[in-house]
């Protein structure tokens, strides 16, 4: 199978079916959830973020280029971007971690999500291990920064999404090329 070389992360998510259930991990100003909720016209969709400045111990996250990028309580932004949506019940926002927001799910809810969250590789792995169950067979897990920031986090999310292609649960359908790119996994269950 060819992979997909797309413009942009907002091309990919064109080919993600219409009408569905989608969520976004990490959804920090709300600025992706909005392309992705135009483009893909989810019947429901999940934003979720921890909206902190700080880790569970109380620790400053790592504030790398631009603080205000994506540490801090974004929420009522996001809120007031979806509030039409939020009210008629199309979009719901989590202030939770993406793994403890997957456990809640039951398996095969989701027709795609998208990780965009913690980068470190652990995280990312169990983002990405829990998807798996959660999203359909044929539904898609996508995500930010497949790529190697040796400032950041290294190739840990390129290390996580390509040990699970390796593994058969998921097969690579395509890739941005942009500075940061994003990766789109269609997900494959052996029944």
């Amino acid at each position: 199978m060819k992979i997909i070389e797309y413009e942009t992360r907002e091309e990919m998510y064109l080919d993600i079916p219409k009408g569905g259930v989608g969520a976004e991990i990490g959804a920090c100003k709300g600025l992706n959830s909005i392309n992705l909720f135009h483009v893909t016209k989810p019947s429901e969709m999940f934003l979720v973020d921890i909206w902190e400045d700080k880790d569970p111990k109380g620790n400053k996250w790592h504030k790398a280029y631009d603080p205000a990028l994506w540490f801090g309580d974004h929420r009522n932004l996001i809120n007031d971007f979806f509030s039409d949506e939020i009210e008629k019940g199309l979009v719901t926002t989590v202030r939770d971690f993406g793994a403890n927001f997957l456990h809640s799910l039951q398996n095969n809810f989701l027709d795609w999500i998208y990780i965009d969250a913690n980068h470190q590789y652990d995280a990312v792995s169990m983002e990405i291990d829990m998807a798996i169950s959660k999203v359909k067979n044929g539904g898609y897990i996508l995500g930010h920064d497949y790529t190697s920031e040796t400032v950041l986090w290294g190739n840990s999310v390129i290390r996580a999404v390509n040990e699970r292609i390796q593994s058969g649960d998921i097969s690579m359908v395509g890739i941005s090329i942009e500075q940061f790119p994003s990766f789109m996994c269609k997900v494959v269950k052996n029944s």
